[in-house]
C-alpha cells in the first residue's frame, strides 16, 4: 500500500486529508506536536478500516521531523506522498499592519516555511528514483489577494504558494506532483474554528467543509492538472473571507488564544 505523511494533522483539514486518502488506498502516518490527540484520531481511522500510525513532533525541530519520517519509513515502506499544513502556532504577528511590520516580524512568520523545504529535501530523492509521489501544501488567501491586515503573515502565504507551484514545474518531467490549497475560509472543526466559536464570532457563511476540501486534493493528486486550487466559501467567497479575517484578528486580540492545526 502507498504511505501518506500528514504533518500538522489537526482535527479539521488534516484528519479530513487522514479520511480520504485512507480511503483510496494509502497508509497514513500522522504528525502533529500535540499527541494527546493521537489515539483518537488512529481509532477513528481504524474505525474506517483505514491503516495509521501517529508521530509527535513540533516541525520546526528539523532533528525530530527528520527521525519522524525515519520512523514512517522503517514501519511503512517509501512516503509516496506527504500533506504540509500545520498552522501558526502563534498570530501575534498578525497584529501589526503590513506597513508596520519589521524583518524580524517575518522572520517568525516563516517559521513554518522552512521546514516545509526540510520535508522535500528529505523524501524527494526517493519519489524521484521511483518516479511517482505527490507534495501537498496548505496556504492562504492572502497569497493571490492582498490582505493587508495580516501584517507579517501574507509573506509565508505568498512564499509557500510560490514555493509549491515553482516545485511542480520542477518536478512533474520526473513523474512527482506538487500542488497548493488556498484556504480562504474557516475550515469547520479546525482548532481556528473552535476558539472562534467560543467567542460567539463564527458563522456559517465563512465556513468550509474539510471533507469536501479533501476531495478536491485528492483530485489536484490523482488528475494533476492544477498545482493550485483556491478554496472558497459560496458565491461572495472573497468578501466573507475578509471579513472572517477581521474577525479572527479581533478574536486572538481579546483572547490571546493562538489559532492551531487545521
Amino acid at each position: 500500500m502507498p504511505t501518506a505523511v500528514l504533518i500538522g494533522a489537526g482535527p479539521g483539514l488534516g484528519l479530513a486529508m487522514a479520511r480520504r486518502f485512507g480511503r483510496g488506498g494509502y497508509t497514513i502516518a500522522l504528525i502533529s506536536r500535540d499527541p494527546a490527540r493521537h489515539d483518537d484520531a488512529v481509532r477513528e481511522l481504524a474505525g474506517l478500516g483505514i491503516e495509521a500510525a501517529a508521530f509527535a513532533v513540533d516541525v520546526r525541530d528539523t532533528a525530530g521531523l527528520g527521525e519522524a519520517l525515519g520512523r514512517v519509513e522503517r514501519e511503512f515502506g517509501a512516503i509516496d506522498l506527504v500533506y504540509y499544513g500545520p498552522s501558526p502556532h502563534s498570530v501575534a504577528e498578525a497584529r501589526k499592519p503590513i506597513e508596520e511590520i519589521t524583518g524580524s516580524d517575518v522572520e517568525e512568520a516563516m517559521a513554518l516555511v522552512y521546514p516545509a523545504a526540510d520535508v522535500v529535501a528529505r523524501t524527494l530523492p526517493s519519489m524521484r528514483e521511483r518516479r511517482t509521489g505527490a507534495f501537498l501544501f496548505t496556504s492562504a488567501i492572502s497569497a493571490v489577494v492582498p490582505v493587508p491586515q495580516l501584517g507579517a503573515m501574507t509573506v509565508p502565504a505568498s512564499a509557500a504558494r510560490t514555493y509549491a507551484v515553482t516545485l511542480n514545474a520542477a518536478l512533474a518531467p520526473h513523474g512527482v506532483y506538487a500542488g497548493v490549497l488556498l484556504i480562504g475560509g474557516l475550515i469547520e472543526g479546525s482548532d481556528i474554528h473552535a476558539a472562534m466559536s467560543s467567542a460567539g464570532e463564527s458563522d456559517s457563511a465563512y465556513l468550509l467543509d474539510p471533507d469536501r476540501t479533501a476531495d478536491i486534493a485528492w483530485d489536484m493528486v490523482a488528475r494533476r492538472k492544477s498545482p493550485e486550487a483556491l478554496i472558497m466559501p459560496g458565491r461572495r467567497g472573497l468578501g466573507l473571507t475578509l471579513l472572517l479575517i477581521a474577525r479572527l484578528l479581533r478574536v486572538t486580540r481579546r483572547s490571546g488564544r493562538s489559532p492551531c492545526r487545521r
